[in-house]
């Protein structure tokens, strides 16, 4: 069984999706069709489509919607905007919003600091960060449905309790850990190590064509590899920093004389750090472990033999 299909069988324990009705809001028509698709596959059939911010209010009016999928970049009214309007409704009576609890699922390609905290600080209660998987959408969905949370009312914030439960210090409603913030690390860290993959195979493939490595490739792959420290470094991947910075200093220590097989180890190592699980903390480092010992080995030998 898929572990999007697990997840659809184990909401329904909780609801039934066919007696739920979602609001998708969203002006590109593609994105637009491919999650109502996605939605009838889980079993959502009560569907309602907008294009826009004002064509989403109509359906909130007349429909009043059990949760309201919405993206931030909207023609006229913003995704965030409608968000804060419909979170005032709590406050100041507002006969276009017949629910200002509503569940919003936010879908955003925007990934900075400053912009998810504003968009959470409006009142949304999860989000998607674009792009996304069928089966992370579906889980944020499922996620929204089933997990009711408390509705705060204050001075500065309206909108849903922002706290973990797991966090047994909470002193504010804006007091959850800065989930927004890591969803999108999540989301650049999978990028980042998709496309380190990429690089990796790119690099093999070259070294097998060229027959070894030659200065050009060498340069290269000194360049690449080194960017590929940096954004590890910055993203917080410490062992796939650790085993790039060991393949750097073995590269930079010999220079022309680099070993293809040992950078080749170290490609297949870097491609398992890829692929397990790095929560795995003691086989990960057990790995990387074994490609400083190697590059120190090899260093210490060009020494002995300079």
């Amino acid at each position: 069984m898929s572990n999007l299909t697990y997840q659809t069988l184990r909401a329904q324990r909780k609801i039934n999706p066919a007696t739920v009705n979602i609001l998708v809001v969203e002006d590109h028509d593609a994105s637009r069709r491919m999650i109502l698709e996605l939605l009838r596959g889980a079993g959502f059939t009560r569907l309602l489509p907008a294009r826009s911010a004002e064509e989403a209010i109509g359906f909130l009016t007349s429909h009043n919607p059990d949760l309201m999928l919405l993206d931030w970049e909207l023609p006229g009214m913003s995704g965030v905007e409608l968000v804060l309007s419909l979170r005032r409704a709590a406050v100041e009576e507002d006969p276009r919003f017949l629910n200002p609890k509503m569940p919003v699922l936010m879908l955003t390609g925007r990934q900075k600091s400053q912009d998810v905290t504003h968009a959470r600080n409006c009142g949304v209660d999860e989000f998607v960060i674009k792009p996304f998987s069928t089966a992370g959408l579906l889980k944020a969905v499922l996620a929204t449905l089933t997990r009711k949370r408390n509705f705060v009312v204050s001075a500065n914030y309206i909108g849903p309790c922002r706290r973990r439960k797991t966090h047994t210090t909470y002193q504010g409603v804006l007091r959850r850990i800065d989930d927004i913030e890591q969803s999108a690390d999540n989301v650049q860290r999978e990028i980042f190590q998709q496309t380190l993959s990429v690089e990796l195979n790119s690099l093999r493939v070259l070294m097998q064509a060229r027959g070894g490595l030659d200065k050009k490739l060498l340069d290269y792959m000194v360049g690449r590899i080194m960017h590929a420290e940096k954004r590890a470094h910055a993203l917080r991947l410490r062992l796939i920093e650790q085993a790039t910075h060991s393949l750097n200093d073995y590269a930079v220590a010999l220079g022309e004389d680099t070993d293809p097989e040992v950078v080749d180890i170290h490609i297949d190592t870097l491609t398992r750090l890829n692929t397990i699980d790095l929560a795995d903390h003691r086989e990960a480092t057990k790995t990387v472990q074994h490609l400083e010992r190697l590059v120190s080995k090899r260093k210490k030998h060009r020494k002995l033999t300079a």
